[in-house]
């Protein structure tokens, strides 16, 4: 049988969907899910954690200042990681990350304790998301990888309202610490699961261990059309200077554009969703919702963010970056209308819960599209680095709207301080939809050479 070069990308890129890319998908739900209830237990656990400690909400705003520190902590570190050691062991540790910090803070003292475990759950928190973006974007059919991306963050929705509900039920029998009981002990098991089941990119260890039988087995797994021989090699088609992973890259061609138009996008969009969600349950009650009903409408929310998430993945797979101007602009009447004085309780929970699920589809908007404009040497870490712009926002916004809110600054200021950072967004993603179809966005292969990973992957490190 005559020795084939078998380039994977465009095979794994134009075929049909299949169980291995189902059961990838699967995973980058779950490992969201539980990273969902990880993020969210601070929040909808902040109103009794506030009367446990007797503190005022300044202080809270520490704690999720530290908190997104810490996940902006784990997006550079760990896209880094699954670029240089893969996409498999970026989300193991990052799921152990986040899962065993979570159970001592049912151990926390003091505000002062429970700020460093959260910080240290953050690194966790943030650094499961670049690794489950870079295996979906890389797993994924090309015209299905902004879907499949959002339908694995519908699982972070998930996770939200789950840790919600149990808030709500269990709160008020077994005090604060359980909701991170809950999401620690669901953390462990996952992290296990994923160590002895969960696929690795396949573009990756093409980079990384092109002669890996590893390689052979999942390739075969994902494309069986291809009938392997034992003599085969597996190659990558890509421009020779896209090899490993430089600062340099991030900014090469149309990313020279791109990439500061990401950096800014996630930079406003975590200004107003993940000060959104971490005041949201305080902002209820603020607003007249008792506390139960609070983090109910909270839970909610995340539901009808699993259904904008579904919609505006497909409506971005069709009709490119520009959705996510829709769903922003949405987020910002809403968010603003929700400080209306005089509105009743059904009316508040009903605009809350809108403002919610359009701010979320905004957010795991930016997260569909980002992979894209990187190649997979450098996927990690572009992601990584675009996602902790937004990190850097979270740590600023929550702090401020503690400070609003000690102030005594009336609920509409500070709404309008929330939802305005999301008109920057529109427009960001407006420019990256008019720069991805330009022909310069499209990297040209035509001249490239099949490179033989291991070799280049070497050199780079």
């Amino acid at each position: 049988m005559q020795r084939r070069e078998i380039d994977l990308g465009p095979v794994l890129e134009n075929r049909r969907v299949g169980f291995f890319q189902v059961l990838t998908l699967a995973f980058g739900f779950l490992v969201l899910f539980v990273d969902g209830l990880d993020y969210s237990a601070i929040n909808v656990g902040a109103p009794a954690i506030l009367r446990a400690f007797h503190a005022e909400r300044s202080a809270m705003g520490l704690v999720f200042g530290w908190g997104y520190a810490g996940i902006f902590v784990g997006s550079v570190l760990f896209g880094w990681i699954g670029d240089k050691f893969g996409r498999k062991p970026g989300l193991v540790f990052g799921v152990l990350a986040y899962s065993v910090p979570a159970i001592f803070t049912m151990f926390a003292g003091s505000l002062d304790e429970l700020t460093v475990w959260r910080f240290l759950a953050g690194i966790g928190i943030g650094g499961v998301v670049p690794n489950t973006i870079a295996l979906l974007t890389e797993t994924a059919p090309r015209r299905l990888r902004v879907t499949f991306v959002m339908i694995a963050f519908v699982g972070y929705s998930l996770g939200n309202a789950s840790i919600a509900q149990v808030a709500a039920r269990f709160i008020p029998a077994y005090g604060w610490p359980v909701v991170f009981l809950v999401a620690g002990t669901i953390g462990l098991v996952l992290s296990i699961v994923l160590a002895f089941a969960l696929p690795e990119s396949i573009p990756f260890l093409a980079i990384a261990k092109p002669d890996s039988p590893k390689l052979r087995r999942l390739a075969a797994r994902a494309a069986p059309e291809l009938a392997l021989g034992p003599d085969d090699r597996i190659v990558i088609l890509r421009p020779a200077r896209e090899t490993h992973f430089s600062l340099r890259l991030l900014f090469d061609s149309y990313r020279r554009i791109a990439t500061p138009l990401l950096w800014i996008a996630f930079f406003a969009e975590s200004l107003t969703f993940m000060t959104l969600s971490a005041w949201l349950a305080v902002i209820l009650e603020s607003a007249g919702l008792p506390p139960k009903d609070a983090a109910l409408t909270f839970s909610y929310g995340a539901v009808g963010a699993m259904i904008a998430i579904l919609a505006f993945g497909r409506l971005i797979d069709r009709f490119g970056p520009k959705a996510g101007a829709v769903s922003g602009t949405i987020a910002v009447a809403t968010i603003v209308y929700l400080g209306t004085p005089g509105l009743t309780p059904a009316v508040i929970a009903m605009v809350a819960i809108v403002a919610q699920a359009s701010a979320s589809a905004t957010h795991q908007s930016l997260n569909g599209i980002v992979g894209g404009f990187y190649p997979t040497v450098i996927r990690g870490n572009g992601v990584g680095y675009a996602t902790g712009m937004g990190r850097v926002a979270a740590i600023l916004g929550p702090v401020i709207v503690g400070y609003l809110m000690a102030a005594k600054v009336p609920l509409r200021e500070v709404l309008v301080f929330i939802a305005a950072p999301d008109l920057v967004v529109a427009g960001a993603c407006v420019a990256l939809d008019v720069l991805k179809r330009k022909p310069t966005a499209s990297v040209d292969f035509a001249s490239a050479a099949p490179v033989q990973a291991k070799e280049q992957f070497a050199k780079s490190y």
